[in-house]
């Protein structure tokens, strides 16, 4: 048996965070489902409370994961951010 040491030897993480929104008011609101059982009411109540105290505008073509795990296949947050200025995203069981 040979055991491997999974530790990073050097990180490469070229993330930044992104902005932080200053105002919420009249913005459009998009949604990625993890497709969990529940995480799609959970993000239609949500936003609409976003839509309720903030007159946000809600994409209503909700985007989709195949694997809840796995992180969004290619092209949809781009899709999305091309569409919302914001994102949301929930997990439910």
């Amino acid at each position: 048996m040979k055991l491997e040491d999974p530790t990073a030897t050097s990180p490469n993480r070229d993330y930044q965070i992104a902005p932080r929104l200053t105002e919420l008011n009249q913005l459009r609101v998009g949604l990625l489902c993890n497709g969990k059982a529940n995480a799609r009411p959970l993000l239609q109540k949500t936003a609409a409370l976003f839509a309720l105290h903030h007159e946000c505008a809600i994409d209503n073509e909700m985007a989709f994961k195949a694997n809840a795990s796995a992180p969004a296949e290619d092209g949809v947050i781009e899709a999305l951010a091309e569409r919302s200025d914001f994102l949301l995203t929930a997990n439910g069981d």
